[in-house]
């Protein structure tokens, strides 16, 4: 029996004390985005395009009145450059959003996210962490590449899976010696395939972060360079670079549910 109160599993309720938490951690955000010239976006909860970002088995799909197929809102990177390079056709490069994504049965997370056209990862993840810090929370910072563990899989023939479910056994010596990798590795015992990638890796060791050079990202349309910013077993947030009508851009989201278990206490 369900009851008229009964909330689905993987929904959220905020109220009191909590709710009043989230506000202000949102309203933290607007300010830093704000102060570093973001325009804000809320884009519409539903997508003809979420494939491009997500699994069909991660969606909540339905049809519109011509039966085509649509879904709630999974991810929101690319829909907003999408929005404000076709529909808005803005100039603004920088934009921000406070809103949830949905996934499949019925999860909601709430997000707070940036989009910048054409920007560079560092800077944004540098505003990232602006957030953070003003919210008095130091994570570890863990940073990977998208190319790397696709071309460990071609060279020594590891499936993916294999290499995502961390099955050493199957790996070769240089394989295992990217698990250990960090800022004084000789990226030359590494094959040249990977070692430009790996140089890219290394363009943030002034965040001072772990290097994850072997984690398989889930969203698919990560290009290079990625990271996470993690709290025990938590994502509290992660970014990367990717490209949308052949436009390079950057992002990153904040997880503001997993973050309110830490705040919160």
């Amino acid at each position: 029996m369900i009851f008229a109160h009964d909330i689905p599993d993987g929904a959220k309720l905020y109220f009191g004390k909590k709710a009043k938490i989230k506000r202000e951690i949102e309203h933290i955000a607007s300010e830093v985005f704000e102060n570093e010239e973001y325009e804000e976006i809320v884009t519409p909860y539903f997508s003809y395009h979420q494939l491009e970002a997500l699994s069909e088995k991660e969606l909540i799909r339905c049809t519109d009145k011509e039966n085509r197929t649509l879904a709630l809102r999974g991810d929101s990177s690319i829909d907003v450059i999408r929005l404000v390079i076709k529909r808005l056709k803005s100039e603004a490069k920088k934009w921000f959003y406070i809103q949830p994504v949905f996934r499949a049965p019925s999860t909601e997370i709430n997000q707070i996210g940036a989009e910048w056209l054409e920007g560079d990862l560092r800077e944004i993840l540098k505003t990232n962490l602006n957030i953070l810090n003003r919210l008095n929370k130091n994570y570890p910072l863990i940073v990977s590449h998208i190319k790397i563990p696709q071309i460990a899989s071609k060279l020594s023939g590891v499936s993916l899976e294999d290499i995502k479910k961390q099955r050493i056994y199957k790996f070769d010596n240089w394989m295992k010696k990217l698990l250990v990798f960090d800022k004084n590795t000789n990226i030359n015992e590494f094959p040249t395939e990977i070692r430009e990638y790996l140089k890219e890796m290394l363009e943030f060791s002034e965040f001072n972060p772990i290097y994850e050079p072997l984690y398989v990202a889930n969203l698919r349309y990560y290009d290079g360079v990625f990271y996470r910013i993690i709290n025990k077993n938590d994502i509290i947030s992660k970014g990367g670079s990717y490209i949308v009508d052949d436009i390079k851009s950057v992002g990153f989201s904040i997880y503001t549910d997993n973050l309110l278990k830490d705040v919160d206490g």
